[in-house]
């Protein structure tokens, strides 16, 4: 009878390790599956193209990039940079995107980029919410290469309820199956490429802003977006890189009544504007410089929060100068092997004029 007991337990064990086997390979395989057909189900935008090719598929080096949310993605424009000083850079910012986001998504640019300097914009350090929208994070962690910083990005950026959907996106993206076109199976990135990832509007706010008032109150940056503000800083230490923090002109009217975000901008940036300054980091309010840059907020502003095409122009003709002061950069325009620059440049303008 003991023999008999021994022989089921025996094959009892071997069927259970059998059944742990198929299941490990079934999962292995769904999870190869889904990481397979994911990248189809994305949506197919102006982010994952400036980001798959300006990230991961161009060899192009800058010697600038501008990181941060929708307020940098439309108010620096590399193309004008190109112009008028010959500065390579590109801009990585998409809408949207907290502080802790871009902190893991500047880790990836800093894989391709060696010493550049990093151009970050604060906006979102207003934001008080513990994660970001969804589908705006989305914007930024769909569309960047599988790595454990990724990984990393998944975990410390979205909710736990949401992360698998990160990690396979075909999952939150599943409903599309009915509507994938042809370029969904082969999206051509570098069509955007010569943008260097900007993007702006040609709408009119039509409203002057209420007031350009001084005030020497202060707030406190909030806890999570102190925590990677540091982060930002130690890595520049590390990656020994150099660091300008800039805000874009904005109407703080919305923000400052907005669920999720601090309740007095001004005051958020007086205190912005002391820890730069106790950092030794150049911070540029380009709010607070409005007038001097000559921004007409009714004819310069797409809406009430970023900047159009006439705007951009203008801040990054004061910001190109701000750089070519301050910092050793080199003029490549008459150097052939950025020939390509001059190229996109034209195409850049020829675009302009056709959203115009």
């Amino acid at each position: 009878m003991h023999k008999i007991l021994s022989i089921f337990s025996f094959n009892g064990v071997c069927a259970l390790k059998r059944f742990i086997r198929k299941g490990i390979l079934f999962l292995v395989l769904l999870f190869t599956i889904f990481g397979l057909i994911s990248p189809v189900f994305v949506y197919k935008t102006q982010h994952m193209g400036k980001l798959k090719e300006g990230l991961y598929l161009s060899d192009d080096q800058y010697d600038v990039v501008f990181m941060g949310s929708s307020h940098m993605n439309g108010g620096m424009d590399p193309n004008v940079l190109w112009k008028q000083h010959g500065i390579t850079s590109f801009n990585y910012a998409t809408g949207g995107q907290p502080i802790n986001v871009t902190y893991y998504l500047l880790k990836d640019v800093l894989k391709k980029h060696q010493h550049p300097i990093v151009v970050l914009d604060v906006f979102y350090l207003g934001m008080t919410n513990q994660y970001g929208e969804r589908g705006l994070v989305s914007n930024a962690i769909d569309n960047m290469k599988f790595s454990f910083n990724k990984l990393d990005a998944i975990w410390n950026c979205t909710p736990p309820e949401d992360r698998i959907s990160y990690l396979f996106p075909v999952l939150k993206y599943h409903f599309r199956w009915s509507s994938l076109e042809w370029k969904d199976f082969g999206f051509d990135c570098s069509s955007v490429y010569y943008t260097k990832g900007f993007v702006a509007g040609t709408d009119k706010y039509g409203k002057p802003i209420s007031k350009w008032e001084d005030t020497d109150s202060r707030i406190d940056i909030p806890q999570k977006s102190l925590e990677y503000l540091n982060k930002i800083i130690e890595l520049s230490k590390t990656e020994d890189f150099q660091l300008i923090l800039v805000n874009m002109p904005c109407d703080y009217s919305g923000p400052n009544q907005q669920s999720g975000w601090i309740n007095d901008c001004e005051a958020l940036f007086n205190t912005v504007a002391d820890y730069a300054e106790s950092n030794q980091i150049p911070f540029l309010d380009l709010y607070d410089l409005a007038e001097d840059i000559g921004i007409d907020f009714a004819n310069d502003m797409n809406n009430s929060g970023h900047l159009n095409l006439w705007g951009a122009y203008k801040v990054g003709t004061y910001f190109g100068d701000y750089l070519a002061q301050n910092y050793d950069l080199t003029d490549h325009r008459s150097d052939s092997a950025y020939a390509q620059w001059n190229e996109d440049y034209k195409y850049s303008q020829v675009a302009t004029i056709l959203k115009k």
